[in-house]
């Protein structure tokens, strides 16, 4: 069964289902007011396309792993610090280069293997293109420097026929029944950071155990027309 738990970690943050995925998205922030990448969605006549930052991709290969039917092309490098070249084989993936922690790997497989690569390299940066029929997914090939704003690191291409999916996703706090162009932008605003007692005297380990608490503002617009929401952080 496919877990699914890469979904938009934005929406699990307001519905307080914070996970270590979630965690894990804002390790790197201190205090402070941080904008974010702009996420557009476009609909067309038989698509939707989205456009995001880097903290993205998982959240979208999760949503393509749910929609395709066909079997799925990828192409691209991998990169993680772990060494992963004996679970590549269990795919039958033979890279075409290894070099440090890049993997360069070309593919194709059935939707269900697919399924299955995405829930087993999660952890992994998947800085691969995909396509499969009418879907395709392309991101830049190197990772962002912490602080630096990279727009439309992800472009993804959806059928038109999962834009319920996609709205309850992305627009699950707002109404969204008839639009051409959405463009959300976050702000992160994290005003402390509350530090386990037990990690108290361990950098390393406070950095990366500490919950960060603020508020992410939400500002939507909707064919020109502004909203703005606010909700909790604490992740």
């Amino acid at each position: 069964m496919f877990k699914g738990d890469n979904m938009n970690f934005i929406k699990k943050i307001y519905e307080k289902n914070v996970d270590e995925k979630v965690h894990k998205k804002f390790v790197r922030y201190s205090t402070g007011e941080f904008e974010k990448e702009e996420f557009m969605i476009k609909k067309g006549s038989s698509f939707v396309q989205i456009k995001a930052g880097f903290d993205y991709i998982d959240v979208m290969f999760d949503l393509m792993a749910r929609c395709v039917n066909e079997d799925v092309s990828l192409n691209g490098i991998i990169i993680t610090k772990n060494k992963i070249i004996n679970e590549l084989n269990e795919f039958g993936i033979e890279p075409k280069k290894v070099t440090g922690k890049k993997y360069t790997i070309q593919e194709i497989m059935n939707k269900e293997k697919f399924k299955e690569f995405v829930e087993k390299f999660n952890s992994c940066f998947l800085l691969l293109n995909l396509k499969s029929g009418k879907y395709s997914i392309s991101v830049k090939k190197s990772i962002p420097k912490p602080g630096k704003l990279v727009e439309k690191f992800v472009t993804a291409k959806f059928d038109l026929k999962d834009l319920d999916l996609i709205k309850k996703e992305f627009l699950f706090d707002i109404k969204a029944d008839n639009f051409k162009d959405i463009s959300i932008k976050h702000t992160y605003i994290i005003d402390e950071i509350i530090i386990p007692e037990g990690f108290k005297n361990n950098p390393e380990e406070a950095r990366l155990n500490a919950k960060r608490k603020g508020r992410i503002i939400r500002k939507i617009e909707i064919d020109g027309k502004v909203e703005e929401k606010e909700m909790e952080l604490l992740a």
